[in-house]
């Protein structure tokens, strides 16, 4: 097209400098234009030139306005903002790609130069959000996830919910548990709401509030029977420990009393079973209610047995040892062979001072299963009566053994040797 309008103006000039030259100099012309009272005038030569120029210009207009059509400079923005929304989308993909490669970083700076583009979506701020937590960088994360809460309200929910997430992973669990409080208005019975408050509720010690939460974990099968029964069995535990825990407010009889109130709401079973019975009676020794841990091991053991409440029944002196010392040998009536029953009754023999009594119940419980708490009982029993040799033996066995603790029990005075 240029090279057209080039080649008529080249034509025009020429002929105009032909016609000039053959006759416009020596003869202009006259044209003389009337219309009404209007008229015009002028030589031809001069209109010549002019109608030139006006075509020249009009020439020149319409090759300009062809070069520059709005439609192509619109068509031009249209190419050019697609091509920006496809290298924007293309950022997006590449930083999720990185982001199912684990490389946080640049996951993070991919997907948030995509957020610039109108088509992005949630998607970025919450994977953002994600890679900005595996960086340690709280503040970008939570930047990400209040951004995202205010572009996209009605996501508002999915955004909670990965904050919660993230605050419990970076241990900041009140924050944690604010956002679950007001996520649970509206999500009541969302299964994973109420495993993060559960899990939350657990690393907390909360167990006031896990134990109002749980009905609702069993309602909407969060934790099943058993994983349920665990958590009742925690919570009576923790709860038994707390009122042990106010002495500073109520003194050791108002204590006892609120134990003995909260054991007596037990079940049956807690009250066989040996880790809650055993919890128990360790509180009360501590509280110097020593017959009353006694006797909580006992009806437990009558009910159910259990080697760890005997030894444990052994090892303590509830301040009764001769009432214990008949009750445990009620018990090895109907369980002979029982090995740790045997080295509970030769240290409940130790403290009624009946040592020849309880050198038999050490040495039947050797021959039985050679336990190393069998053989240090023995061995330091024989040294101060006297056999150190064969004390020594026991104790070699004791400490091959890898040993264990000795309980505190009286022994008898050393003999003299002869």
């Amino acid at each position: 097209m240029v090279k057209l309008y080039l080649f008529s103006l080249l034509a025009i000039v020429l002929a105009l400098l032909v016609s000039l030259y053959l006759g416009f100099p020596g003869d202009p012309g006259y044209l003389l234009i009337a219309f009404g009272s209007t008229t015009f005038e002028t030589s031809l030569f001069a209109l010549l030139v002019a109608v030139t120029v006006l075509y020249l210009v009009i020439k020149l207009i319409l090759i300009v306005f062809h070069w520059i059509n709005p439609w192509n400079l619109i068509r031009f923005g249209r190419n050019y903002k697609e091509h920006l929304r496809a290298k924007s989308r293309s950022k997006t993909i590449e930083g999720l790609l990185y982001f199912t490669r684990g490389n946080w970083e640049s996951s993070y700076n991919l997907l948030k130069k995509g957020m610039k583009d109108s088509d992005a979506s949630i998607v970025n701020y919450l994977a953002a959000a994600y890679a900005a937590y595996q960086q340690g960088n709280k503040e970008a994360w939570m930047n990400c996830l209040e951004t995202a809460k205010n572009k996209y309200p009605a996501a508002r929910s999915t955004i909670n919910s990965l904050k919660a997430q993230l605050l419990f992973k970076s241990n900041q669990l009140e924050q944690c548990v604010a956002v679950l409080q007001q996520m649970k208005t509206s999500s009541l019975n969302d299964a994973s709401l109420l495993q993060l408050l559960k899990d939350v509720y657990l690393k907390l010690n909360d167990w006031e509030q896990l134990e109002n939460l749980l009905p609702a974990l069993e309602k909407n099968s969060v934790v099943d029977g058993l994983e349920a029964e665990q958590i009742r069995v925690r919570i009576f535990m923790e709860n038994l420990y707390r009122i042990s825990s106010r002495r500073v407010d109520f003194s050791d009889v108002e204590i006892s009393a609120q134990l003995e109130k909260a054991w007596k709401k037990g079940t049956a079973s807690y009250k066989q079973d040996e880790k809650i019975v055993k919890h128990y009676a360790d509180i009360l020794f501590k509280l110097d209610q020593k017959e009353q841990a006694g006797k909580a091991i006992e009806v437990a053991l009558n009910k159910n047995w259990s080697d760890e409440l005997i030894k444990r029944y052994g090892e303590l002196d509830f301040g009764t040892p001769h009432q214990q010392l008949l009750i445990a040998e009620s018990w090895i009536q109907k369980r002979p062979g029982n090995a740790r029953l045997l080295v509970a009754l030769g240290r409940l023999a130790m403290r009624n001072e009946l040592w020849g009594k309880a050198r038999e119940y050490f040495d039947t419980s050797i021959e039985i299963s050679s336990t190393a708490e069998a053989h240090g009982e023995l061995a330091r029993l024989l040294k101060f009566l006297g056999e150190e040799k064969l004390s020594y033996e026991h104790q070699e066995k004791f400490v091959q053994g890898v040993g264990a603790e000795l309980p505190n029990l009286p022994m008898p005075k050393v003999l003299d040797k002869a």
